[in-house]
């Protein structure tokens, strides 16, 4: 299990978690002197746990940035990660979105089912995941000074 210290939560489909754990060993990699863990269902979530969806919450609350990992898997059904988006966007944690295997335009030609604030937003492609990463080190840095 990861502390929340500096977590970030890793948002994807299933059909995802192998791209999903190479995402959260590069990201945590990348950011081990800021103590970052990335939060996934695959390794973090308690199997045994009941009420999954107030966990899920739970820990998009306690996060400090949300990597929204989107792919066309997501657009056919990904319901759960449409409520961890909304819970992202209603506690007001920074939401980066990678496109997975599609792009923007990809997302615009399926308007319809796809929540405005994945539109709105800036997508990148997932090969930006370091820049992504990077920029989450450089807002963690920041918010530690502040503090």
């Amino acid at each position: 299990m990861t502390s929340s210290g500096n977590q970030i939560f890793l948002s994807y489909s299933g059909e995802d978690s192998f791209e999903a754990s190479l995402l959260q060993f590069a990201v945590e990699k990348l950011l081990e002197e800021t103590g970052v863990s990335v939060w996934t269902y695959e390794r973090d979530q308690n199997k045994d746990e009941k009420q999954i969806s107030k966990c899920l919450k739970e820990k998009i609350k306690e996060s400090k940035a949300t990597i929204f990992l989107a792919s066309p898997t997501t657009m056919n059904s990904g319901a759960t990660q449409w409520m961890e988006l909304a819970y992202s966007d209603a506690f007001n944690v920074p939401t980066y979105i990678l496109l997975h295997r599609m792009t923007y335009q990809d997302l615009k030609k399926r308007e319809k089912g796809v929540p405005p604030l994945v539109l709105s937003s800036q997508c990148n492609s997932a090969m930006e995941w370091k820049n992504i990463g990077l920029k989450i080190g450089k807002n963690l840095d920041n918010r530690g000074s502040e503090e």
